[in-house]
């Protein structure tokens, strides 16, 4: 949720965050470690990478306009896929920011021994410390300062760009695909987290005045910007220095300077990029603290991250970015930190477009950027193809590094974050739009149908009389006009009796038929003595259609402990419809309170319901109960979708959307005035522990059809999943 931050960072201003941002170890420390890969042709390198990181600027702008907040990717793929998605993406963020800032450091390192016989790891650790120091004591550069460093920058870069320009050998240029094609690729992937800081102007979007003009505008032009300057600087760089000095320097921009700027130009140079990578290490150790902050806010990570220092800097989370920096600093050889910083970068970005693409694709009344991406979705078809492209021309180690780094963040979710977060998003919501449409017009279709060609209602010999004429009445009112409704009594059979076998005792059927004939019930009634009631069940509604089970589970005591049982087997491998009624015996039926979920169940729910309104005049209200955590947008849809299912009856309607911690405690308020409660009741191949549906029953005061269907459409293992995550 945006705070009340003055809103002051104009189109410049954007500009120059997002430049000085990426300008930093990609531009003064690759150029060399690159050419060692592809050659001359780590100009074009440059390019390429340049081209496949402009779809996640385009991407970013249109989310940092819907969203003008502070929180960057992470809230963004939070809020488009979920918190899983959000959990990888934000530790992944996390990583790459690390990362870089550790590159920076140790190619500042690097220069720091042109003017200091002082070894470069030690330069680079004593001042990540430095930083780390200043960033807890909530120091930061001011945006006039900002924008003075990065047009200075610009200025110094551009100068060289120029000058060095007339000082190209083209000997040096030739072959230009000296590793073909495959060099060229690996180059880019290796260089392309010079482009890393393109999206991160978003992570300040609420601070900017006009977002929808100022952050597509300013992020553009900088990547246009770059795009140009670093061929130019690397075309100078490989034209003015000896390749054998080029392939091993971690100085190249210094290097390249004193061939034709002299001892002067080193010296210069080499003050230019100490600022330009202290600011790119600062920039990302100050970023990459907030990411743990923003997870432990939403519940993703430890509370203790979010314990903020007297200047409001997050202090625990500042010092574990700093722990994490200085082992790399330390530990880790820079090209091994620029691969692992591309890869995680890349990875990000594909995350980036996923989020666009969910956004769009689910049509939410509250996703409304100012600037949308052009030539939607194939640009970011094209930035995620580009993205995955590049990661695999980084070494099984970075992708190996990648793929840990995304297999920690969904266990940690599930371990940690899953109990407590919030699980809601625009996927989400798209996918609950989607199913529930689905619903309604197979609730229509049912509805419509007029009701169960065959009815069966199985019984016990001791099923009370009151009991037997709901069954009836429900059997009856359920069945197509011209249907077959049967009562059949399923009796285990005792060898070691010497009662008449099936058939021959009448008793049952005559007091069945009466009892139907006095309701006005057109039925059949049959007895049928069997070794195994649930088979013989089972095997009798295959046998003979049967499309509706009607019974009941009784009180538990002694002797129907063993038909509870049976029944409730029976109703976990019914391949047809069933409803099981529990409690009290139902009388007038005047509210009827269906609890929805939304899935496949509510289909049946609501046309069974349909008929007993049309039958009785009764009122239906459509309850649905959510986590007391859960968004508003989750219970605007929920809400929507009732109103939608009650333009499908005909009977007076209700509609209650509620938020609660406790489920059971909320349905035992909700349904206590109820006539009659209509709940779903899934099938479980093997129980264990008990139902939930049969433990919410079980305290309810009040009677309670318990349905269940096989009639859901068959599902994919995937969309199974989501069903789960959505229900």
């Amino acid at each position: 949720m945006a705070t009340s931050r003055e809103r002051k960072l104009g189109p410049y201003a954007v500009f120059t965050i997002s430049v000085g941002a990426m300008i930093g170890g990609g531009l003064f420390v690759l150029p060399g470690l690159a050419f060692e890969i592809a050659g001359p042709a780590v100009i074009l390198a440059f390019a390429v990478a340049g081209v496949i990181a402009f779809p996640a600027a385009l991407s970013k702008a249109e989310m940092a306009t819907a969203m003008p907040e502070t929180g960057g990717t992470y809230l963004y793929v939070d809020r488009a896929m979920g918190p899983l998605m959000g959990t990888v993406a934000g530790i992944g963020v996390w990583f790459s920011l690390v990362f870089k800032a550790a590159f920076a450091l140790v190619g500042l390192g690097a220069y720091l021994t042109l003017i200091a016989d002082v070894p470069g790891t030690t330069f680079a650790l004593v001042i990540a410390a430095v930083l780390i120091t200043i960033n807890l004591y909530g120091g930061r550069i001011t945006g006039p300062v900002q924008n003075t460093l990065v047009t200075s920058l610009l200025a110094a870069l551009m100068l060289f760009a120029i000058r060095g320009s007339v000082e190209v050998e083209t000997a040096n240029l030739e072959p230009f695909l000296t590793e073909g094609i495959s060099g060229l690729l690996s180059a880019a992937a290796i260089v392309f987290v010079a482009y890393a800081g393109v999206t991160k102007v978003a992570s300040v979007a609420e601070e900017v005045e006009n977002p929808g003009r100022n952050i597509p505008l300013g992020m553009l032009l900088s990547v246009g910007a770059v795009l140009v300057l670093y061929p130019a600087v690397v075309y100078v760089i490989v034209g003015t220095t000896s390749p054998t000095v080029l392939a091993t320097s971690t100085t190249p921009v210094a290097d390249a300077a004193g061939s034709f700027f002299g001892s002067f130009g080193v010296d210069f140079v080499t003050v230019v990029a100490i600022v330009a990578l202290i600011g790119a290490a600062n920039a990302g150790i100050r970023a990459a603290s907030r990411y743990p902050l923003a997870m432990s806010r939403n519940s993703l990570a430890p509370q203790v991250l979010q314990q903020l220092g007297p200047r409001g800097t997050p202090t625990v989370s500042l010092i574990a970015t700093g722990v994490v920096l200085l082992v790399l600093v330390g530990f880790v050889p820079i090209l091994d930190l620029a691969r692992l910083a591309s890869a995680f970068t890349l990875a990000v970005f594909g995350f980036i477009h996923l989020a666009v693409i969910s956004f769009r694709q689910s049509n939410l009344s509250w996703y409304q950027p100012e600037f949308r991406s052009p030539w939607y979705p194939w640009v970011q078809i094209f930035g995620l193809a580009g993205s995955i492209m590049l990661l695999t021309q980084l070494g099984w180690v970075p992708v190996a590094g990648a793929i840990g780094i995304t297999a920690f963040g969904v266990l940690w979710y599930r371990a940690f974050g899953k109990s407590r977060a919030i699980k809601d998003s625009a996927l989400l919501d798209a996918l609950r739009i989607r199913s529930t449409g689905r619903v309604v017009e197979m609730t229509q279709e049912a509805i419509a149908s007029g009701g169960h060609a065959h009815v069966l209602i199985p019984v016990l010999r001791s099923t009370r009389r009151s009991r037997m004429e709901d069954l009836i009445r429900f059997g009856t009112m359920f069945g197509q006009p011209g249907g077959v409704v049967e009562i059949v009594e399923f009796e285990q059979e005792d060898l070691d009796s010497d009662r008449h076998p099936a058939g021959i005792d009448r008793r049952f059927e005559e007091r069945t038929t009466e009892l139907a004939q006095r309701m006005g019930a057109d039925v059949f009634v049959r007895r049928l003595l069997t070794d195994d009631p649930e088979q013989t069940l089972l095997e009798y509604v295959e046998d003979f259609a049967v499309d509706l089970v009607v019974s009941d589970l009784p009180r538990e005591v002694r002797g129907t402990r063993r038909f509870i049982n049976d029944m409730k087997d029976v109703r976990d491998h019914l391949p047809c419809d069933s409803i099981f009624l529990r409690n009290r015996t139902v009388r007038r039926v005047q509210n009827v309170v269906i609890m929805g979920t939304g899935g496949p169940f509510d289909v049946l729910k609501i046309s069974l319901a349909a008929r007993i309104s049309a039958a009785e005049g009764s009122q239906l209200r459509f309850v649905h109960i959510l986590p007391d955590e859960a968004r508003i947008q989750q219970v605007d849809s929920i809400e929507d979708y009732h109103r939608r299912l009650e333009q499908l009856v005909s009977a007076e309607t209700e509609s209650e959307v509620s938020r609660a911690a406790d489920l059971i405690e909320e349905i035992s308020r909700v349904a206590s005035d109820a006539d009659l409660v209509v709940m779903g009741a899934p099938a479980h191949r093997v129980r264990i522990f008990g139902d939930m549906a049969d433990r919410i029953a079980d305290t309810l005061d009040v009677p309670v059809m318990m349905v269940h269907t096989n009639r859901a459409p068959q599902l994919a293992w995937y969309e199974r999943a989501l069903e789960r995550v959505i229900y």
